[in-house]
Order: C-alpha cells, then sequence, then structure tokens
C-alpha cells in the first residue's frame, strides 16, 4: 500500500493538532508543504507519461517510446606539480601547487532516432573559471556500416587526441601530442566501419579550429583521412581507453592519418601549407598495454621565414602492466626532431614514468609519475615548432607540469585524482 506525500503530510499536520488545509501550520512549514505537493505532482506527470529514468552505467533521462534520451556526467581532474629546475632569471629553481586540470561537464544521448546521436561538452577554465565549449556535434549512422559527423570535436589524426581524455594512461598527453596534435576541429567527416577495417575522411577549418568563427579560421581548406585495421579483438576497445586489464583477451589496431590544410590568404601573395601525417598501433593483452606511434610536419613558406619549408617529427612510445588487479606501471619516451633550420634546431627527449591506483576503474582513479625533461624547454614551450606560422601548441602543455627553461634537465613529479561521474 503507497501513501502519497500529500496523505503524509494531512497526518502529520493532524498529529500536531493543525490543519494543512485551514493555514494552522507555520509559514516556514507551509512552504515546504507546497513545494512538496508541486514536486509530488511533477512525479507523478512524469511517471504518467511513462518516461524514465535513473543510471545504467550513465544517468539519464528517456521518453517512454524511445524516441529520446539524454545522457549527462562529468569529469574533474585535481592535481599537485612539484617542478624541479635550473635557476632562470627571476625565477625559482622550485615551483608547486595544486591544479585543476580539468572540470567538465557533457551531455549526450539521441533524439528522435537512436541512430541520430548528439554530444555537448563544456570545460571549466583553471585560470578564469569561465566554461569553454569543447564538444558540439551530431552523428547519423546508417545501417550498412556508414555514418556522418559534423560539427566540433577531435577529428580522426593522432590517437592520442581522438581518443579522448577520461581514460588515458599516463597523467596526460605525451609533449609530443601537445605540440602535433590536431586538438578539436570545426568539420563533417564521413566514416565507414566493418569487422576488420575503419576509414574516415573530412573536410574542416584546420586543425586547432576549436570555436573559431568562418571569418577567422585557421586555413581557407583543410581535409583529414584516416585508415585503421583492427587485426585481434573489438572495436570498442580501441575507442577510449589504453587499459586492458588482468584476463583480457589479445587485441590490436595499426592506423594511419594524413592531413592538408591551406592557410589564410593574408593578402600579401603567401599562403601557408601543412602537409601532416602520423601512424600508430595500439596492442593489448592479458593484464598489458603498448602504443607507438609516429608524425611528420612539413611546412611550406613558414611566416617571417623567407619561404623555407621545414619538415618536423615526433616519435612516441608507451606502455603499461598491471602489477595487481588494481595497480599498473607504466612508462613513456618522446622524442621531438624540429628542422635543422628551425630556431629550435636541437631534439628534445622525454622521460615519463609512474603508476594507477584505479581505486574504482577509471571512474575513480589516483595517478602518480615522474617526468624527466631532457633538454632545454625555452623554445619547445614557445611553439617553433609543431605547428602552422603563428598557432602555437596547446597551452595545456602546462598540464604536464612543464615550465620554460633554458637548461637541461626539468623535472617534474605530479600526483593526481580523477572522477568520472
Amino acid at each position: 500500500m503507497q501513501i502519497g506525500v500529500a496523505g503524509v503530510l494531512m497526518l502529520a499536520g493532524s498529529s500536531f493538532g493543525v490543519n494543512a488545509d485551514s493555514g494552522g501550520l507555520p509559514d516556514e512549514t507551509r512552504a515546504m508543504v507546497a513545494e512538496l505537493l508541486a514536486d509530488a505532482e511533477t512525479r507523478t506527470s512524469l511517471l504518467q507519461s511513462g518516461a524514465t529514468a535513473g543510471h545504467d552505467g550513465k544517468f539519464f533521462l528517456a521518453s517512454a517510446d524511445g524516441s529520446f534520451r539524454l545522457n549527462f556526467g562529468g569529469q574533474i581532474q585535481t592535481r599537485y606539480h612539484l617542478n624541479f629546475r635550473d635557476d632562470e632569471a627571476g625565477d625559482d629553481d622550485f615551483e608547486s601547487g595544486f591544479q585543476g586540470a580539468r572540470t567538465k561537464l557533457n551531455f549526450s544521448g539521441y533524439a528522435i532516432d537512436p541512430n541520430l546521436t548528439y554530444r555537448v561538452q563544456t570545460n571549466f577554465d583553471k585560470a578564469s573559471g569561465a566554461a569553454i565549449l569543447e564538444d558540439a556535434y551530431v552523428v547519423y549512422a546508417f545501417d550498412n556500416g556508414w555514418s556522418i559527423k559534423g560539427g566540433q570535436a577531435f577529428s580522426q589524426f593522432m590517437r592520442e587526441w581522438f581518443m579522448g581524455d577520461a581514460k588515458m594512461l599516463a597523467l596526460d598527453r605525451s609533449l609530443t601530442a601537445f605540440m602535433f596534435g590536431q586538438q578539436r576541429e570545426q568539420f563533417v567527416e564521413l566514416r565507414y566501419e566493418n569487422e576488420d577495417w575503419r576509414v574516415s575522411g573530412n573536410v574542416s577549418d584546420g586543425f586547432r579550429s576549436q570555436n573559431t568563427d568562418f571569418t577567422d579560421d585557421p586555413a581557407d581548406f583543410a581535409t583529414t583521412v584516416r585508415l585503421d585495421w583492427r587485426f585481434a579483438g573489438k572495436w570498442s576497445e580501441f575507442d577510449a581507453e589504453y587499459t586492458s586489464k588482468r584476463g583480457s583477451d589479445y587485441a590490436g589496431v595499426i592506423g594511419a592519418a594524413a592531413h592538408y590544410e591551406l592557410g589564410q590568404d593574408d593578402g600579401s601573395g603567401g599562403q601557408q601549407e601543412l602537409l601532416a601525417w602520423t601512424a600508430d598501433s595500439l596492442v593489448k593483452g592479458d593484464g598489458w598495454n603498448v602504443l607507438v606511434s609516429g608524425v611528420g610536419f612539413h611546412v611550406r613558406d613558414e611566416a617571417g621565414v623567407g619561404g623555407a619549408d621545414f619538415d618536423d617529427f615526433g616519435i612516441m612510445a608507451q606502455g603499461a602492466v598491471f602489477i595487481t588487479d588494481d595497480v599498473d606501471l607504466f612508462a613513456r619516451y618522446d622524442l621531438i626532431l624540429p628542422d635543422s633550420e628551425r630556431a629550435a634546431d636541437s631534439d628534445f627527449n622525454v622521460v615519463t614514468a609512474g603508476f594507477n591506483w584505479y581505486y574504482s576503474g577509471q571512474a575513480a582513479k589516483f595517478t602518480i609519475q615522474a617526468a624527466w625533461y631532457m633538454d632545454p624547454t625555452t623554445e619547445t614551450t614557445a611553439g617553433n615548432f609543431g605547428g602552422v606560422g603563428a598557432r602555437t601548441p596547446d597551452t595545456g602543455a602546462r598540464n604536464l607540469g612543464l615550465l620554460p627553461s633554458s637548461e637541461d634537465d626539468q623535472i617534474v613529479i605530479s600526483v593526481q585524482f580523477q572522477l568520472l561521474f
């Protein structure tokens, strides 16, 4: 037998010798009664309509006929960095402090048809607290393996970017990814997938065109194509997570992508061009995983260099192994090779190592890592390579705890707690 909220309140009022309908209740109590009754009516209406809500791995609201679903969640990453480097003019040789690396809210689901999906995500700037739009796209999946996607998101170029940042292996992406990565773009993409192959192609506003208007896009024209071959496992194992728990089956994928971009014509008669390529392989097994990737940028008519061409390269390898069911050890090596004609013409090496404790899988995870930046970082972090023209590498490289230094051997020790909800 169920008793309504109103009935419970009436019984409560009677037991105290007052009548809720007569106004005998105090003003504060009467206001609470009205609020509870309104809430009860809303819930009753929701139930009568057949709509559902709950948590099935995601918090959701859904219509009774299955035509609409809204998922909502978020991500919090809190870090503490300890940075050790040689003295710089006006700077200390030791810096430490907390950092809210990522604070995100996201909404996703489908509308009208389960094949018509969407996602919107915002990130709150760690310096100002302002909400910044990250993802805003719509996908329609046909029944024959084809799909079309439009809006703002990560394009299918570097794997470290399009796999997202909710389930990364190390504390963050590699420095190579920050130097060369596409980051978010505005684009329309066509994709085909079968049991063994994925192929995609897009037309975009260029690398790093997040939140740009059509009048200030980085490129007049840009396009990206990618091909992946899954030689073991399932596609879902490569969409977002590097980790492979103990007892997991063997899985592997090899992929390659190319990107061409024609920069904006500034009226001076010269347009920069970028031809970028990347290749990678992610392999997983029973409690272990390995990712190897390479990337190259060929830039023509770099601004301010008199029409010279440049070829910059980056290599990254990382891997991890579980030592218990909930703890893995990981290591990573970055090598960035700028063109010898660059102002920053020396190689740049990074070694990173640490461990993750999966308190509740990826949803609640502690990470501790140490990174050794073997070479001077001043020119690297200033963006003298790994970009086109005036566009510099993502300022998110600061998420690594990396600071400008003209000396070798910068060490950064970082601790992070991640919560996904």
